[in-house]
């Protein structure tokens, strides 16, 4: 990376913001090391004669032995504990920039106790703070500081924090070299707490992390955030897309409808659309894609402090003084020195060869200088010793130093990161304290064979990481979206071993249990958006669709006339992930049911539902969700266009109906959809909307049964529509009262007793002396033609039955399926991992399979062929 092609995409405020939020990490390393140097003066090892320079009150030193000094040392550990795991709840909260204000009140308060103790006890609880700050710090900077920076260059500056560890690290050990005499020390100790106070009046003037405000809603505040740093001329949509966001794609149309900013209330609104709910520790483990993310990046901050770094930062001076005599304070500077060195030096390392491989050649290289140093020690080789002090701090530098602090942030989506931040700090400080508290006596115990003992780690951490921690270079964050997870006509045979295993396993029933109780506040059913299915998506595994050349095969019958349909009203439903999605309810007139339409994008409007109806007022429409824009208190009209001549904005002409007329049938074309600020927004060919026709299930939805996948394909499919980056022109779910495909659910259940007694799902119907499939789509037709999505231009159809594609375009094709896109049982694609799992449900699915020339029949034929 040449420094010309990314210092010219920086401004002075961004440069100010790293820096400031630093000064943690600067903090952390400064009190790792700041009683390395003047260890022998605290501990009374070299007495001075002179007085105090703190007062009469305090003694010079403080008396303590190997295990007492080690507790000392270990207390700041322990505090780094408890600040890494209360980090990610209170950052998830309150956010990155008062997390890092909090910090600031433990750095410092911390160094006064530290400064001005009279004893063990009190520096001890000094070192207890300043840890709790620091352990905040080294989880919340490294956040901060990944979704402030530039995607293309977030490693590099992410390698920041070890940096300024590094460079806290020299500080302390250039203070301690001129100040480890009489009382001086703690001179030392406090000038931590004056970098505190810096850092403290500094971030009054920072901002809060854009994508977190993103995350939590504020859309509109993100953008102007994002603005300040990157600068006035810079071009932020495409990073603004690539955070995954609901609702940030609506944000330039949110500021248009709402006349922005004038009405008070209006920002709840758009806030409530983005919220992103955190995941908790525990969560995360549950969570079968985040758990083994949260394994590697433990594992990769163990193998940091295992590789034996703090030896050096925390006792180098003591261990080497016998073998180095008066050169071991200079070797230390030295040695950090070469950390701040190396570690800068290597950044751009981390986004040109990759994390991973700068992870192995670190450790390969810490592994070889550990087996070097115990040799110098061992054989009292200064040189070598010394040579091999350096290495191995070089070789930290490289790959174990900067690394471990971003691998958190690109191995799980943002919901997840603070959480895995936090318990991979915990682990790493819980490795630090055991060096902190052990090192000194296993060195006093085994001199220099302790470092065989690191060596045999190194070992152990290559191995694993090889074996296990995957290569992030290259990804824009976590939520970067790859396919949909449909159907991979390229499926591995080692997939489809897996999936035969576990056909072959016990049938056990691994889905979706029952909450402990039905009125829960964990549990709301029917299953919302994406609560039942993998966070990283990928785009859809289709097949073009032509029905207008024949297959051969008879159609279905169709009704030779398509019902009439009258939205009669909608409303907007925030939904427990943050997307939001618009709730349509249709009379017909072939049945007295209420049937829906669940709709995702602003673009698709109900033509019914907007047309003017005689003697309503404008309350009247805004009530039964004829309007643009959103409510808020106060809102008088619901056309944006009357708001803005309100407001003495000149409006453009509205469009005639003529004027979008261009299919066959007289209808509105997708092309010409309106949007939710009442303008014209074309539909681009390539991103047709996704559609589903889903008939009502109530126990597949509600009951968690497992006899059928009917609720996970509902959850499936409003996932895909509702995620911006993986359906730009949204969705509609046509949600059908047809329970039991139109039996009814008396009579589905008494097929349960039927498909017990030992029929197929096909066969207890027709025993019941019903149809097979009694369904009938002729509704969802007559609901996509009023909702814009009839046409020549086309949809997306979700959906394994082809059968399924002639009958909802329609008698004379009024709704033209271009691709139809396969749902493919999620316990299926994952080896039983995931989703609905049961004896039941097999045979379901089979039955479907035989019955029709089903999608997932290629797929169910691999399994067979494999098993």
């Amino acid at each position: 990376m040449s420094p010309r092609s990314w210092a010219q995409g920086l401004t002075g405020y961004f440069v100010y913001i790293l820096f400031i939020a630093t000064l943690g990490p600067l903090l952390f390393g400064f009190h790792l090391g700041e009683l390395n140097a003047p260890e022998d003066v605290i501990r009374c090892k070299k007495k001075s004669i002179k007085a105090t320079v703190a007062g009469l009150s305090l003694p010079q030193c403080i008396e303590m032995t190997p295990t007492e000094w080690g507790v000392v040392g270990s207390m700041y550990t322990l505090g780094g504990l408890i600040g890494a795991l209360s980090a990610g709840p209170v950052a998830s909260r309150y956010g990155r920039l008062r997390t890092m204000q909090l910090t600031t009140i433990f750095f410092t308060i911390g160094p006064v106790f530290e400064a001005l103790s009279p004893g063990i006890g009190v520096m001890a609880f000094g070192r207890l703070l300043s840890g709790v700050g620091a352990g905040a710090a080294v989880v919340i900077v490294p956040l901060y500081i990944s979704e402030i920076s530039p995607p293309a260059q977030r490693g590099f500056f992410g390698a920041f924090t070890q940096i300024m560890c590094n460079v806290g690290i020299l500080f302390t050990q250039l203070l301690g070299y001129f100040l480890s005499h009489d009382s001086y020390w703690r001179f030392i100790l406090a000038v931590g707490g004056m970098v505190g106070i810096a850092q403290a009046a500094g971030l009054l003037l920072s901002v809060e992390s854009p994508k977190y405000l993103a995350n939590q809603g504020n859309i509109t505040l993100a953008k102007k955030t994002l603005r300040r740093i990157r600068g006035g001329g810079a071009d932020i949509d495409g990073e603004i897309a690539d955070w995954g966001v609901a609702g940030v794609a609506d944000a330039n149309e949110e500021e248009q409808t709402l006349l922005g900013n004038e009405h008070g209330s209006a920002p709840t609104a758009s806030k409530q659309s983005g919220s992103e709910e955190k995941l908790s520790i525990m969560q995360v483990f549950r969570h079968p894609d985040y758990r083994s993310a949260a394994i590697a990046v433990i594992m990769v901050m163990l193998a940091q402090q295992f590789s034996g770094i703090n030896s050096i930062v925390m006792y180098g001076v003591s261990l080497l003084a016998g073998l180095l005599e008066s050169n071991s304070a200079l070797l230390n500077l030295a040695v950090s020195a070469l950390n701040i060195i190396v570690t800068a030096g290597g950044a751009p390392l981390v986004d040109k060869l990759g994390r991973k491989t700068c992870l192995l050649n670190s450790i390969a290289g810490m592994g070889i200088s550990s087996l070097l140093l115990a040799i110098g020690i061992i054989k009292s080789i200064p040189v070598l010793s010394a040579v091999a002090v350096l290495l191995f701090v070089a070789s930290f530098g490289l790959g174990l130093g900067p690394v471990p602090f971003i691998l958190a942030s690109e191995l799980v989506d943002s919901d997840a990161s603070d959480a895995v931040q936090s318990i991979a700090l915990a682990a790493n400080w819980i490795a630090t304290f055991i060096v902190a508290q052990f090192f000194p006596l296993a060195s006093e115990k085994l001199h220099g064979k302790v470092y065989f003992i690191f060596a045999a780690l190194s070992l152990f951490f290559f191995s694993f990481i090889s074996w296990y921690v995957p290569e992030t270079k290259g990804k824009k964050n976590a939520d970067e979206p790859g396919r949909l997870d449909g159907f991979d006509f390229e499926t591995s045979d080692e997939e489809l071993g897996r999936h035969a295993q576990g056909n072959n396993a016990a049938n056990s029933t691994r889905h979706r249990e029952p909450p402990p109780s039905i009125i829960s506040p964990a549990f709301t059913p029917p299953a919302t958006p994406g609560s039942a299915t993998p966070s990283h998506p990928r785009p859809p595994r289709s097949i073009p669709v032509d029905t207008s050349i024949s297959s051969g095969t008879p159609r279905p019958e169709l009704l030779e006339k398509l019902p009439e349909v009258d939205c009669e009203v909608r409303a907007r439903i925030p939904t427990t992930t943050g997307h939001e999605m618009w709730l349509h309810v249709y009379r017909n007139s072939v049945d007295t049911k209420e049937h829906l339409a669940i709709v995702f994008g602003s673009q698709i409007r109900s033509r019914s539902l907007d047309a003017e109806r005689p003697g309503e007022t404008e309350l009247d429409r805004m009530t039964r969700g004829a309007y643009v824009g959103r409510l808020y208190p106060g809102r008088t009209s619901s056309r944006v266009e009357q708001l803005k001549r309100a407001e003495g904005i000149p409006s453009k002409r509205a469009p005639s109906l003529s004027e979008h007329i261009d299919t066959p049938t007289g209808l509105l074309s997708p092309s010409s959809a309106s949007s939710e600020n009442g303008d014209i927004q074309p539909i681009a060919p390539s991103d047709l909307p996704l559609v589903r026709i889903h008939s009502e299930c109530y126990t597949g939805e509600t009951v968690w049964s497992a006899r059928c996948d009917c609720g996970e394909q509902l959850d499936e499919a409003a996932r895909l529509m509702a995620d911006p980056t993986l359906s730009p022109s949204g969705g509609a779910i046509i949600y059908l009262r047809q329970e039991g495909r139109g039996i009814g659910l008396g009579e589905k259940l008494k097929a349960y007793n039927l498909q017990d007694l030992g029929n197929d799902t096909y066969e207890a119907n027709i025993l019941l002396r019903h149809p097979a499939d009694a369904r009938s789509y002729g509704l969802a037709t007559a609901m996509l033609m009023d909702l814009g999505l009839g046409g020549e231009r086309g949809i997306r159809l979700l959906t394994n039955n082809p059968d399924k594609v002639h009958a909802v375009e329609g008698p004379g094709r009024e709704v033209v399926v271009r691709e139809r896109v396969a749902m493919v049982p999620i316990a299926w694609k994952t080896g039983g991992e995931r989703g609905v799992r049961s004896e039941e449900v097999e045979k379901y699915l089979s039955t479907k399979v035989c019955a029709s020339s089903n999608l997932i029949e290629k797929f169910k034929h691999m399994l067979d062929q494999k098993a």
